[in-house]
């Protein structure tokens, strides 16, 4: 005989085997025997990570090291495990399904019960295997948020430090600080760390990354794409896609294999039925938790909305413009399953099949199999999980925005539509209204420098108070200026002398206006040369004023030539940013879109310039981003005589995407109103040129004077030393 077609019996039946289950799973290790008796077994992590701490306080650090490293290893080995079994069981009491057709009667919900016994049975042989029955049991919420913000990577960077243990000292400290951008007494340390003798660039690596690749990856894709290779890019999209699917299973199989608390309520009469609906449901929603984990960054508050669906949306694009069209509509059909309706989608599958016309298969081809029994798995997971809402009083957030209207029930839409659309406004809200700068510069005004012409202005940068322009200088110039930093930049300048400042695969070099001077009194490079270092930086404060159209008089708050150079070997596998998104006079918070204008920032800074000097070199391109400090919002490919001028303040994220190739150069410069913040190294080689009879070339302006039409460098003037310089030391911030 058939199945019983009362599906509401089937689904209690099933919610009555799950809670046996979860029983079953959970409730080994209550023989409350010693893990350290259980030679062989994986005693409890956070016993370890107690002894661990607790030998930290009292400063016995070689204990303090052994049991907090064993805790991190021994969790390792415990989530293996927990993965491996769920593996190894997936397929146990599947011979008793095919009975559940053929039995008369209600035999059927039995044959259930033994299938999912069988499982639990599997589950529990597995896992003792390997794990003690101490180590079964839950660990608490206080030892998970330790462990999920890498607190023990904390103890033991300074464990180390006291160990003199420094290599492994720097790795804890970087593996903390990447979950905890915002620790500034972690980047002191690892400042330090950095400047330490015999310290290893192999020292900072995240010791957590293997759980964390799909971040790696997506980073990888984004720097292809802002590099236009989109071969590259569509590797990397579909690298990332891969690993996310990956790392979701991942997650799920945790919430299935890990131990659970059976929550005792008192006040509440529940029978058999609703405590297996309420502990199947907790298990769905955990594993839908899974989606907001993965797309949250190590350091980061919050998700990254519809993570899956915009990788498959830049893959498409990036498949479409590499010339792979069938896989841009296998990859559009996956994105369609989320968005079924979504009218860009469809006009581009539209555009893609009719590019194809001809091939038929190509044409047909559906969605990617992995990402279609993604969706299915998801909407069945939901269509419960919101059932057990309506009618069960179970709480769940949804972690997605694609969730259709059809999965929840009639007596909960009008609530969830209400929810959806506070939810969209909100992100609209914070991707769309436009920025508004009160640094009190207006962008728009005259370029009075000859042949110097605008090529992109706030429109096309996508932005508030942002130009690039082009032919500030002649090629003639670039190159004697370019001949001039091979000869004279020095490794490290401005970072006390570090090779590598903002990333091991790329070596830094800079060389300010005074250095320039002084080596050109020593014979080694031409006076001509540094004089023109020095004009071409007043060339770039007419442009900057005028067309900012500044309130008052500017100065120079620091000027740099910068190189950045590719380190050959050192490129492989690379994710990071040759200089990370930051903003100039700001400490920019992503989480919270906020930027705290209070120092280390350089909170003197207004006007912000790169004057490039030349390309021929791979990576390099400027960028700017909304204050998420993931969205890009426009590129800037670097060639000579390019300036890409900008307000310093928040309205103004950028960074520098990886130099994988070659040497890319250019002078960054700084401007302020603020007159004791000037450049005081700058207005000292002014002043040894002028007292060795030399002009110097400047454009000064008294607060309130708009420049006048000036030459192409202006007007010459000797300007005195001044009387109550006031020396700003810092760090510096190269663009």
């Amino acid at each position: 005989m058939a199945l019983r077609s009362n599906s509401c019996h089937v689904y209690v039946a099933l919610l009555i085997a799950l809670f046996f289950i979860i029983n079953n799973a959970s409730v080994t290790g209550s023989s409350g025997q010693s893990s350290e008796s259980l030679s062989g077994l994986l005693p409890p992590y956070d016993e370890l990570y107690y002894r661990g701490v607790r030998a930290y306080f009292m400063e016995e650090w070689e204990r303090a090291a052994e049991f907090i490293e064993k805790s991190i290893s021994t969790r390792e080995t415990l989530l293996k495990t927990r993965r491996k079994c769920h593996d190894e069981c997936l397929s146990a009491g599947d011979d008793r399904l095919s009975k559940l057709d053929a039995l008369e009667g209600s035999l059927w919900d039995l044959w259930a019960l033994d299938w999912i016994q069988v499982r639990a049975e599997c589950v529990r042989f597995c896992m003792g295997r390997s794990v003690s029955p101490t180590g079964l049991l839950p660990v608490s919420s206080d030892i998970e948020y330790e462990f999920g913000t890498r607190n023990p990577y904390n103890f033991l960077q300074v464990t180390y430090y006291k160990l003199d243990k420094l290599q492994k000292a720097a790795s804890a400290a970087h593996t903390f600080f990447v979950a905890n951008p915002s620790h500034l007494e972690m980047r002191n340390n690892l400042e330090k760390y950095r400047r330490m003798t015999g310290m290893k660039d192999e020292a900072f690596q995240d010791r957590e990354r293997e759980h964390e690749k799909h971040w790696e990856m997506y980073d990888a894709a984004i720097q292809a794409e802002s590099s236009s290779d989109w071969l590259k890019a569509v590797m990397k999209w579909g690298d990332c896609v891969n690993e996310t699917l990956k790392q979701t299973e991942e997650c799920r199989a945790q919430c299935v294999t890990a131990s659970q608390v059976i929550p005792e309520e008192p006040d509440t009469v529940q029978g058999a039925y609703e405590r297996a609906a309420a502990l199947s449901l907790s298990l769905l929603s955990c594993k839908q938790t899974c989606v907001s984990l993965l797309s949250t960054r190590p350091g980061r508050v919050s998700a990254v909305e519809d993570f899956l669906p915009m990788q498959l949306e830049h893959l498409h694009i990036a498949q479409y413009k590499a010339g792979d069209l069938k896989g841009a509509v296998k990859t559009l059909r996956s994105l369609l399953l989320f968005y079924p309706t979504d009218s860009d989608s469809l006009s581009n599958l539209q555009l893609y099949t009719q590019n194809l016309e001809g091939d038929t298969d190509a044409q047909e081809t559906g969605p990617l199999q992995e990402i279609a029994m993604y969706v299915s798995r998801a909407l069945e997971e939901k269509r419960l999980l919101y059932f057990g809402m309506a009618n069960l009083d179970f709480k769940f957030s949804d972690p997605d925005l694609w969730t259709p209207e059809d999965v929840v029930p009639e007596s909960l839409r009008e609530s969830w539509r209400a929810e959806k659309q506070l939810l969209h406004e909100k992100l609209k809200q914070g991707e769309k209204v436009e920025e508004v700068d009160d640094s009190g510069f207006y962008a728009g005004g005259p370029v009075p420098v000859v042949g110097v012409t605008i090529t992109m202005d706030d429109q096309r940068l996508n932005g508030t108070n942002r130009v690039v322009l082009d032919g500030v200088l002649s090629q003639s110039e670039c190159d004697r200026v370019m001949q001039l930093a091979t000869v004279a930049a020095s490794v490290g300048d401005g970072y006390r002398g570090r090779r590598s400042p903002h990333t091991p695969h790329e070596k830094f070099e800079g060389l300010t206006v005074l250095s320039a001077l002084k080596l050109a009194q020593g014979g080694l490079v031409n006076q001509s040369d540094a004089r023109l270092l020095h004009e071409i930086g007043e060339t770039a404060r007419v442009l900057m004023h005028s067309y900012f159209r500044s309130h008052s008089a500017l100065y120079f708050s620091y000027t740099h030539l910068v190189c950045r150079s590719a380190i050959p070997g050192h490129q492989e596998g690379r994710s990071d940013l040759s200089h990370p998104v930051h903003v100039d006079n700001c400490i920019l918070e992503p989480e919270t879109r906020q930027c705290w204008r209070e120092p280390p920032a350089f909170i003197h800074r207004d006007l912000s310039a790169v004057l490039y000097l030349n390309d021929g070199f791979e990576g390099g391109e400027f960028f700017f981003t909304d204050r998420d400090a993931k969205t890009v919002t426009a590129n800037v490919k670097p060639t000579c005589g390019r300036l890409v001028g900008f307000t310093s303040g928040p309205v103004n994220p950028h960074g520098v995407t990886a130099i994988t190739s070659g040497r890319r150069c250019a002078l960054a410069l700084w401007f302020t109103t603020k007159k004791h913040h000037r450049d005081m190294e700058r207005e000292e080689a002014e002043a040894i040129w002028a007292a060795d009879g030399h002009s110097v070339v400047k454009e000064e302006k008294d607060d309130g004077e708009t420049p006048s039409n000036s030459a192409r460098r202006g007007r010459s003037q000797v300007r005195e030393k001044s009387k109550d310089r006031e020396r700003v030391t810092g760090r510096r911030d190269e663009l």
